[in-house]
């Protein structure tokens, strides 16, 4: 990396390993750098008009970084500060960004990473520095959860957070069922500097015959909190779930309401604030707009800061957290300390997960309940994951075509493919087409006519399907 101009950077971590391994990765890039273990030593390298960027620590030995950095920012401007911090839960994001952190860089990562960031650091200014954060019960809360995870693809949603955090940007929240779409919006209300304010969850059933003048009524009849004006929905946050769920007229009336409406009722109250608004959706909506499933002028509308959830089998490695952190909440609700083993651990990370991070917290409860043992024996986690897989396949029955995909995976799960297996086609289709033409049959009490012209078949290809399978033919009268 070429560096024309030479830039002066300061590195701060009480880890004296890799102060050395950044500070030298740095200066072979061509940076002059200076590097402390103390908050006390970044603070005299900062005040000395060294440095263009600080790299620093969260956890120093004589302080919290995070609480120095309003600070610095006064004293020096133009400093440009990098965050980097092996406490990798949302609120870390949200506090460095908050206490004007240029970027968060979550522990471990690559070395070429922090020299990119390095490098764009110097051709970006952020344009605005928010210092107004004060620490409140919220950091307690996030510090250790609600929202778990290390892996990369949560830190990257952690990121987006700590940036629209004290913004009104409507933000689209997708993934599966159970992957946590409403508590990443309750999480970006909760640590807003509108965290006093109602957050408030509708299904698109509250646009049915919709007008503004029944605004508050509305809401009354649909929410569990007290709405007695216009007023009360001031600064508030709006979680509409499964906002793909709705009808034409549904979709109509929310565009009218949040293009028309909500700039009536401001213009009426100067003193109104607009609401902010999470939605949320477990299909693929660009696909529903492609196939006019879901307008596409509200779709633009609301896909401004958009949230992929991924599913749990995409972060397994957050499972041991998300594990210990379940196990805590049992023991705060019921004071019953439960443990669970490596090898636990282990079939928890083997397993599929189909219902995400809720069907984690459910098994882990019913796994609680059922230990005689302080330590959850992994035969029982055995036996409860296989109860769960057998209760998701019988929902997949209804989709043949799921329910047979995994039919397959099972089948050539110890499938040697040194065997010589003829007619595998015809064994498969043989499954199906045999219990099809009985049912059908059945279904017209044995009239092979009708059962013919449902299946698609001439009478000829019917009676020699009927003798190739062997099925007995028993006709019925109608009752």
């Amino acid at each position: 990396m070429e560096i024309k101009n030479v830039k002066n950077i300061i590195v701060v971590d009480d880890d004296r390993s890799i102060r050395v391994v950044i500070s030298t990765a740095l200066s072979r890039a061509g940076y002059n750098v200076k590097s402390s273990g103390t908050a006390a030593g970044m603070w005299r390298l900062v005040e000395s008009d060294f440095a263009d960027i600080l790299i620093t620590d969260v956890g120093l030995p004589d302080g919290d970084a995070l609480d120095v950095l309003p600070k610095l920012q006064k004293l020096k401007p133009n400093l440009k500060i990098i965050v980097m911090s092996a406490r990798t839960t949302l609120l870390t994001a949200v506090r460095a960004e908050k206490k004007g952190a240029f970027e968060y860089l979550p522990k471990p990562f690559d070395l070429d990473e922090l020299l990119n960031l390095v490098s764009n650091t110097f051709l970006f200014q952020k344009s605005e520095i928010n210092n107004s954060y004060s620490d409140n019960s919220s950091k307690t809360i996030y510090d250790s959860g609600p929202v778990i995870g290390k892996s990369v693809v949560m830190q990257e949603i952690y990121k987006i957070i700590s940036r629209i955090v004290n913004t009104d940007l409507t933000v689209l929240i997708s993934g599966e069922s159970g992957t946590g779409k409403k508590l990443i919006a309750k999480s970006i209300h909760d640590l807003s500097l509108s965290n006093k304010k109602p957050f408030l969850i509708l299904n698109m059933q509250f646009f049915n015959d919709y007008k503004i003048e029944d605004l508050v009524k509305k809401f009354k009849n649909f929410t569990s909190i007290d709405v007695n004006s216009i007023e009360d929905l001031s600064g508030c946050s709006i979680y509409i779930k499964n906002i793909t769920e709705s009808s034409a007229a549904q979709q109509n009336n929310f565009l009218n309401f949040l293009e028309t409406d909500l700039t009536q009722l401001i213009s009426n109250n100067p003193q109104f604030i607009k609401p902010r608004f999470f939605v949320s959706t477990k299909n693929n909506i660009y696909s529903d707009v492609e196939k006019g499933l879901f307008r596409e002028d509200l779709y633009y509308r609301l896909n401004v800061v958009p949230i992929k959830m991924p599913s749990l089998k995409d972060r397994f490695e957050d499972i041991p957290d998300l594990t210990s952190h379940y196990l805590k909440k049992y023991f705060q609700n019921k004071f019953v300390n439960k443990t669970i083993s490596y090898e636990g651990i282990n079939l928890f990370k083997e397993y599929s997960w189909p219902g995400n991070v809720r069907e984690l917290e459910n098994v882990i409860e019913r796994l609680c309940l059922l230990s005689s043992t302080e330590s959850i024996m992994p035969s029982l986690i055995k036996e409860v994951l296989s109860e769960d897989r057998l209760v998701v396949e019988s929902k997949h029955e209804e989709n043949l075509e799921t329910y047979f995909k995994n039919y397959l995976k099972r089948y050539f799960k110890d499938f040697d493919e040194n065997l010589s297996l003829n007619n595998l086609h015809d064994n498969f289709i043989s499954k199906i087409e045999k219990p099809l033409i009985e049912t059908t049959l059945n279904l017209f009490r044995g009239n092979q006519i009708k059962t013919s012209k449902c299946l698609g078949f001439n009478r000829n290809t019917l009676r020699s399907k009927i003798n190739m399978y062997n099925i007995e033919v028993i006709k019925k009268r109608k009752v």
